[in-house]
């Protein structure tokens, strides 16, 4: 059973998870396996296809660079930490997006033996929750990181106990996901925002949030919202377009997208002929084409035609390339 990632044991699963890629075989070597070492290959390809990399888009990209480079800032900062926000409309990806950017980072500190020891911790993840209060925010890091929340504990023991921990662990990368559930507002939640800043202030790590359209939620609101505004960069996700220049970035995530299909009948770039209908069914929205597109894929696969019908999808005409091709059994 998946444990979530806003836990120290399911984010430590997460980071540590390395999916082999299925290796490429014919149709005909596919036929020649056992049944259940045909059913063995099958769920593989769909785990790697759900679980594996995620596109490196050039807004991906952009955002890992600009957080990186704050990280590095902060090494040498005492106070006015800077953060990133990544800010954009439901399902655009941003919490792939960090989540995946921190769990890169992770491994990268595994890997030179900077995240060694039962105590480090190098990134921590929570979610802010509904009508966040200061306790219940300071409640999801515990929660993380697996503290007991005493009943008596007042706000200032439960920052202080949290802020110790985040420190002695040497935590550099905080992602707090769902930050529009903040708005300034409403007292609490401004005072769950000055709480996020308090604690950004007692530890060593930079804070990246993420969330739905933030400029409009609230958060940025008021003085509160405006010190965020000084002290966090922007970045957005947006959606690609199919037009102009854009034309060339949508392909090539179809392209890519396509290969990681892992679908033995699929030809590479044979879904080119469906990008203008696919961005008109996605939007061009990237977690809508994926969602899509690996529902069509499990299908492919399950059924042995493997390959996206993306005719039989969109009412068009297969090429003659694309017709009788025989199915696997």
């Amino acid at each position: 059973m998946t444990v979530a990632i806003n836990t120290r044991e399911g984010w430590s699963a997460f980071v540590s998870e390395t999916l082999d890629q299925p290796i490429p075989i014919t149709r005909e070597e596919l036929e020649a396996l056992s049944p259940g070492d045909r059913a063995l290959n099958r769920e593989a390809r769909k785990k790697f296809m759900i679980r594996g990399p995620v596109v490196n888009t050039a807004q991906f990209t952009a955002i890992e660079r600009e957080i990186l480079r704050r990280l590095m800032l902060n090494q040498y900062k005492s106070h006015g930490k800077l953060g990133v926000i990544v800010s954009g409309e439901p399902n655009i990806g941003k919490t792939t997006t960090v989540s995946h950017i921190a769990r890169r980072f992770e491994r990268r500190r595994r890997d030179i033996g900077r995240a060694g020891g039962s105590n480090s911790i190098p990134v921590i993840y929570v979610s802010v929750p509904p009508s966040c209060t200061p306790k219940l925010m300071l409640g999801e890091f515990a929660h993380f990181l697996g503290l007991p929340i005493r009943p008596h504990y007042n706000t200032g023991e439960l920052m202080n106990t949290v802020a110790s921990v985040i420190a002695a662990c040497g935590t550099e990368l905080v992602v707090v996901d769902e930050i529009h559930n903040i708005n300034q507002k409403y007292k609490q939640m401004g005072e769950a925002s000055d709480t996020l800043k308090q604690l950004s202030e007692k530890c060593p790590g930079t804070f990246v949030y993420a969330g739905v359209d933030v400029e409009a939620s609230g958060l940025l609101d008021g003085t509160r919202g405006r010190q965020i505004s000084s002290r966090f960069q922007i970045m957005h996700l947006q959606k690609f377009e199919n037009s102009g220049r854009a034309k060339t970035a949508w392909a090539d995530l179809l392209v890519a997208v396509e290969t990681s299909l892992g679908l033995l009948d699929q030809e590479t770039g044979a879904i080119l002929r469906h990008a203008s209908h696919l961005h008109t069914a996605t939007g061009g929205v990237i977690g809508d084409l994926t969602g899509m597109l690996h529902m069509l894929a499990m299908d492919a696969i399950d059924d042995g035609t493997e390959r996206l019908d993306l005719d039989a999808v969109f009412g068009t005409r297969p090429t003659p390339a694309h017709r009788d091709l025989p199915a696997a059994r």
